[in-house]
């Protein structure tokens, strides 16, 4: 297996992380990873190392076992399909209800004031706000779906 590949760039996504490692140290990086790859893939496969980028852009490199957890922060590959249910993480077959608590969740865990309230960077404000848009719009597709009004609200009893 040769180190290099002979200068070719390889297609990568850049996927925000959390990383926790053995000795309980947490940073927030970044990882790529091949395109239909999902990021806790890399944990299982050949390399004994994986290299992340800081938030300054600076690369560096951990070897496996020394990762105790590794959260991706923002399921980005999910605005890359056009099914708004999985964009929102919800089944075509919920309630209203169940839909509006699915939203709910998906956009309070991306929303750009929450994220710009844990002083993250400005790429991750930007990577929340590009999730948050894909969140309202296919909300607002499956809501248009259904028949209920842009700014209806399920009822709740």
């Amino acid at each position: 297996m040769a180190m290099f590949d002979g200068g070719q760039k390889k297609a990568r996504n850049k996927y925000a992380v959390e990383v926790e490692l053995e000795d309980g140290k947490v940073q927030t990086l970044f990882v790529f990873v091949a395109p239909a790859t999902r990021v806790i893939d890399m944990l299982n496969d050949e390399r004994m190392f994986i290299p992340f980028e800081t938030t300054e852009g600076t690369i560096i490199i951990y070897k496996k076992n020394a990762i105790r957890r590794l959260t991706e922060l923002f399921a980005a590959e999910r605005t890359a399909t056009r099914d708004p249910y999985d964009i929102i993480d919800v089944s075509a077959k919920a309630t209203d209800k169940e839909l509006h608590e699915a939203y709910r969740r998906a956009i309070a865990a991306v929303h750009p004031d929450h994220i710009q309230s844990l002083g993250l960077p400005a790429e991750f404000l930007e990577l929340a706000t590009k999730r948050a848009m894909a969140i309202n719009d296919a909300y607002d597709r499956i809501k248009r779906e259904r028949g209920m009004a842009p700014t209806e609200q399920p009822p709740f009893n």
